[in-house]
């Protein structure tokens, strides 16, 4: 009788054992169940909500920290119409993320990936001669703390899959950020790098409105940054020019250094 108890009890340690792990793994990887019942959701919603398009469940995952499950979609004839779709483990529409497709935003998000590709050709070309920490281009969109921008796209102007030429656009809005690295820090060093950007850009045939650029010295053996730099906030491409370029620099990065530091004080006080 004795053995028979331990039996009983070893038996049900291990129920309780296999129940918590399997509790463990639905938590942190879902279930079979759970998916299918997501995915059958997920296409009676779509029929429903959108009966005249056609989208079709790409792909449905586990989303660990919501306990639920992300459905993607894609249309096979629109390559700006992508959403997403969130559920619960039940199967439950928990929320749509189509405004992504009538926003205009996914059709800026494509155009802003082929300007940025352009960008990159140059950036990441081994003969651009300088140690660029962070680079990249961007078609600006909307504003910034509520401030009047030079011109920008806006998401609701643009055309589902529209075929827009990209250097146009970024010769109207292109927004260039380049981040360098070396010993020398000055204005007049600034601006040899400015022009030979500029330079390195006209010659690949690719526009730019303005540039964020921020000179800055090596990082210290200890991981600091050293101070003294020179940065320029949305300098425009026009004033990328020899002459006057060494004051326009100086100003600029005068400027700049005032409204960030406006920017920390307003931070700090909590506006």
């Amino acid at each position: 009788m004795k053995r028979r108890i331990l039996k009983l009890a070893a038996f049900a340690a291990a129920l309780a054992l296999l129940a918590g792990v399997l509790c463990f793994s639905n938590a942190l990887l879902g279930n079979p169940v759970s998916k299918f019942l997501a995915s059958r959701s997920a296409r009676a919603y779509l029929a429903g909500r959108y009966p005249d398009a056609d989208y079709r469940v790409d792909e449905v995952t586990y989303n660990f920290k919501t306990g639920g499950y992300t459905a993607a979609i894609v249309s096979p004839t629109s390559i700006d119409s992508h959403f997403t779709l969130g559920l619960s483990m039940t199967g439950q529409v928990l929320w749509d993320g189509f405004h992504s497709v009538e926003s205009g935003w996914n059709t800026w998000l494509r155009l802003d990936g082929e300007y940025r590709a352009l960008v990159d050709t140059v950036l990441d070309d081994p003969d651009f001669p300088y140690n660029v920490h962070i680079g990249y281009g961007s078609l600006w969109m909307e504003q910034e703390y509520g401030e009047p921008w030079p011109p920008y796209l806006l998401y609701s102007d643009l055309e589902l899959d529209g075929d827009y030429d990209v250097r146009r656009l970024g010769e109207a809005c292109g927004r260039l950020t380049l981040y360098v690295r070396q010993d020398e820090v000055s204005a007049g060093e600034a601006a040899q790098i400015l022009l030979e950007t500029r330079r390195a850009m006209d010659e690949a045939n690719i526009p730019f409105y303005c540039i964020d650029f921020v000179l800055e010295h090596p990082l210290t053996e200890d991981g600091r940054l050293p101070e003294g730099d020179v940065q320029l906030r949305y300098f425009p491409y026009g004033d990328i020019r020899e002459e006057g370029l060494v004051e326009r620099v100086r100003a600029a990065d005068a400027e700049a250094k005032a409204y960030y530091a406006a920017l920390d004080v307003r931070s700090a006080k909590g506006g």
